[in-house]
């Protein structure tokens, strides 16, 4: 009888166990060092903020379940908040593609230019798909451009791994498309 018991205690530990925690991080590309000097009033762009719907506050990658329902991954994590990773990243994107420029995560100068992002979306979703939504602000002072952007993309690989990568994708299109409206000013 205590063998049938014991038996039964380690089965049902053994259903009860949480899953390993997996932590992730969105790959950067290795960051040239900046060598822009402030000297004008439009060599500094200031990434005032990465603001994010409230579904991806969590630590928890998001994803989108159906049309209208959400979840967060409980042990597919992000490795450090996600604001702070795409500030990062946004940062060494915006970088590497105006080498003019200063662009940082704080002022160092008295009137840089501000730039805000807001993401509506930023997960993966039930079909397949990987969203990147939101918008941004971008201000001198004198003058505010305000874009919107909607990317999606095709996850190639199932997973949580490819998930990420996908996503970085889709961050890098938007860096892409701030860049090409900061030339055009």
């Amino acid at each position: 009888m205590r063998y049938i018991v014991s038996i039964l205690v380690l089965m049902l530990a053994a259903c009860s166990s949480t899953p390993e925690k997996k932590y992730y991080q969105l790959p950067m590309k290795a960051s040239a060092a900046q060598t822009a000097t402030v000297m004008g009033q439009k060599n500094q762009i200031w990434l005032q903020r990465v603001m994010l719907s409230d579904v991806l506050t969590s630590n928890g990658i998001t994803y989108q379940t159906s049309d209208v329902s959400y979840t967060n991954a409980s042990s597919h994590l992000w490795a450090s908040p996600l604001e702070q990773q795409l500030g990062q990243s946004m940062v060494n994107e915006l970088s590497s593609q105006l080498p003019e420029r200063l662009v940082s995560l704080q002022p160092l100068q008295n009137s840089p230019d501000t730039l805000d992002i807001t993401l509506t979306a930023f997960n993966g979703r039930y079909d397949g798909k990987v969203l990147i939504q939101g918008f941004w602000t971008l201000s001198d002072g004198k003058e505010i451009v305000r874009r919107n952007f909607d990317i999606q993309l095709e996850q190639k690989e199932d997973g949580y791994p490819d998930l990420v990568r996908t996503l970085s994708e889709g961050w890098q299109q938007v860096a892409q498309g701030i860049v090409k409206e900061i030339n055009k000013l």
